[in-house]
Formats: structure tokens, sequence, C-alpha cells
């Protein structure tokens, strides 16, 4: 979970001529509040009962304050088919007519890149990769990796590319 220095809980808050880096105070009763809500959902079984779980709150360079979470499910309650997992977790841009406002924040907070051979001077490459290997491979779907993270389906999309600021993206650039 990140925290956005444009979330409108934030930015109705922030007087005029002020920004989020100007009201730390703001930001971060507003993050803390979003964070509560979602330990609430996670107690509550969004993703299914849960054994454990924990929790470590970073701050970004920008001193916004990020979490990661582990979160343990019940035995029965785990994933167990592709199917399940593809509801849990989408790595697709969502359709902008269907679902506007999940394409918007897609399309703001989830694009990776563009990185890659095709674009080696973007500030995430070292030695000529993408160290958080973007672009993904594309898959029809979802595949078990014992060595690491699942391949997520991240299917081509059948209206191509969409452009943002100029350049264009594909399902290979969305971050899970």
């Amino acid at each position: 979970m990140t925290c956005s220095p444009t979330w409108e809980e934030i930015m109705q808050e922030i007087p005029d001529g002020q920004t989020a880096q100007d009201r730390p105070d703001i930001v971060a009763r507003v993050w803390h509040l979003k964070l509560g809500a979602e330990l609430k959902d996670l107690d509550e079984g969004v993703l299914g009962r849960v054994h454990a779980r924990i929790y470590v709150v970073e701050f970004q360079k920008r001193g916004l304050p990020h979490a990661h979470f582990l979160v343990v499910l019940v035995e029965e309650d785990k994933p167990r088919m592709r199917q399940i997992t593809d509801k849990m977790v989408s790595t697709e841009l969502p359709d902008k007519e269907n679902n506007p406002q999940l394409y918007e924040t897609v399309t703001t907070c989830m694009i990776h890149g563009p990185c890659g051979a095709a674009h080696p001077n973007t500030v995430c490459m070292k030695d000529g990769t993408c160290p958080k290997g973007f672009p993904k491979p594309l898959s029809e779907v979802t595949k078990d990796n014992v060595a690491g993270y699942p391949v997520y389906r991240r299917r081509r999309r059948a209206a191509g590319v969409v452009l943002i600021n100029g350049k264009e993206y594909d399902n290979e650039t969305i971050n899970q």
C-alpha cells in the first residue's frame, strides 16, 4: 500500500498555496486512516480468513509512507486454482468504458516504465535490464513458479496499446 499525495482526502485538506510536502501531518493522518481501513478489510476476510498478518511501514525518498503486507490465509481459504488467483490479482489494464475509475487508477499508479531493451536510458535500468523484470512476459494463464513469484495472467490487449504522455503501454508494463 503506497501513499499518494494526490489522494482526494489529502488534496481537499491542504490550504491553497501549499503542497502535500508542506503538510506531512495531513499526509500521515490520511495515510494512517487508509492503512486502518486496509487492515480492517483484511481482518474481515476480503481475501479469505486470515491466519496471520504482519506489515512494515517504510518511507520513500519523497517522505511518503508505504506498507508491505504479509498475509497468511487459513489453509482452506488459500487460492489453489489459477481462476481464483486471477480474481485476486490483475496485471491487465481494465476496460476504460466499463470501469473508468479503475482504469484511471491503474494508468496513473500501476504502470512501470517504459523500460527494457527499447528504452535503455530509463531510470530503473541497470546493466541493460530492468531489475524488476519489466516488461513482463505476456501469458494467457497464470503459471506457478516454484523459484519465485507466479507468472500472472497478462494477455495481449485486444484494443492494442494505450498512449499515456505520448508513450505506448501494454499489459507487459502493469504492476501487480
